[in-house]
């Protein structure tokens, strides 16, 4: 199972896209990617376990209520 987002639009960036997938072992990779139209794509990969996980969609909860 993988989970992908597609961001907002930024000037010189073709795409920029934040993703999620379940490693079958009881943790989960967080990967978010942008790729550039004359640069190296940057790409940064951490990896969570199910606990870890829900704490962080908590926190994306709380900011996205408070607004």
């Amino acid at each position: 199972m993988q989970y992908e987002q597609v961001a907002l639009t930024e000037p010189k960036v073709i795409e920029s896209t934040l993703g999620i997938a379940d490693n079958h072992d009881g943790t989960y990779t967080v990967t978010a990617a942008k790729q550039f139209t004359r640069k190296n794509d940057q790409v940064l990969s951490m990896k969570f376990t199910k606990n870890g996980l829900v704490v962080l969609t908590g926190y994306l909860r709380m900011i996205t209520e408070t607004e």
